[in-house]
């Protein structure tokens, strides 16, 4: 598949069946804390990068095989979405399978722009991100494209929730010491209950980062942000659904397409492709040797990554 990716356990989404439907690492922003690593493509000008359907041929091979449980079909992978100028179609495409709800996972730094929050009005589930809402921070963390202002996409992001009548969940992203004051705190708050999200979601750089000076904040220190922020605000709790049927096929390969999207722990992976831990140890071992795969400890935490 060279679309698909999955399905993989997500915190908000339960098995979420990928489409990675932009370019490696094409972005409009180059996050500090992004787990893919630098931007090397940060623009904000959308492009047919693929051809819809393609996507579909690969969703209906899939559907037609035996395979694992699909909670949602989710638009995301190693780049941001909205800059597929093909979006609106690959989202009617999979709505027309009537198989699962599609949800789009964005950095939203694009809503202001009217042909991409039209693309996105058939979603069944947004879910944005906004990790500040002053302009000196936004260039800290999320480092953008040069033409985009933090302004101009918090306008966004309020149209666009006038404008959606799907579910619209909303993710803060906090990295220690930057954009997490507690002054700017309360200016987010007040910006979030202008744009009235049905929910937001708190998070943490919990696998290694673009930048080394991306640090996680502790529980205690989200649950003071949740206080703040209100009912509406949980911290994204670490996924418990049940592990699919074990994949005895091309494993390996499925192991190193999983670990070049993002890093994973010995534990993701067991829990992903359904094998015991001692066969992941000795696979991820062999991938390592063979100059695959590396490893790296990231907050007392062991990730292994595809070498790219």
């Amino acid at each position: 598949m060279r679309y698909l990716f999955g399905p993989v356990p997500s915190r908000r989404l339960g098995f979420s069946l990928g489409i990675d439907a932009i370019p490696f690492k094409t972005c409009s922003f180059n996050c500090i804390y992004c787990e893919l690593g630098k931007t090397t493509h940060l623009s904000i000008k959308p492009k047919a990068y693929t051809d819809p359907s393609h996507i579909l041929k690969e969703l209906e091979t899939f559907f037609k095989r035996e395979h694992p449980p699909v909670d949602y079909i989710t638009i995301g992978g190693s780049g941001e979405p909205t800059l597929n100028a093909n979006i609106g179609e690959i989202i009617s495409q999979v709505k027309g399978l009537n198989i699962a709800p599609v949800a789009v996972l964005t950095n939203g730094s694009l809503l202001w722009r009217e042909d991409v929050a039209s693309r996105l009005l058939e979603a069944d589930i947004i879910l944005p991100s906004l990790d500040t809402v002053r302009q000196e921070t936004f260039l800290k963390v999320n480092r953008p494209h040069p033409a985009l202002k933090i302004e101009r996409i918090i306008m966004g992001l309020k149209e666009f929730r006038r404008n959606f009548s799907g579910k619209f969940w909303l993710e803060v992203l906090f990295v220690k010491g930057v954009n997490d004051k507690i002054s700017e705190i309360y200016e987010l708050k007040q910006v979030l209950d202008e744009i009235e999200p049905d929910c937001i979601h708190l998070n943490t750089v919990v696998r290694p980062p673009a930048e080394d000076v991306a640090h996680a904040l502790n529980k205690e220190e989200l649950m003071k942000i949740t206080e703040i922020l209100g009912k509406k605000a949980t911290i994204i709790a670490e996924f418990k659904g049940k592990a699919e049927a074990r994949l005895s096929v091309g494993i390996e390969e499925k192991i190193l397409d999983m670990l070049g999207r993002r890093p994973c722990t010995l534990e993701d992976i067991v829990h992903i492709s359904g094998i015991h831990i001692k066969e992941g140890i000795k696979i991820l071992q062999n991938l390592i040797h063979a100059g695959k795969v590396r490893y790296q400890v990231y907050e007392d935490r062991g990730f292994y990554t595809k070498i790219q």
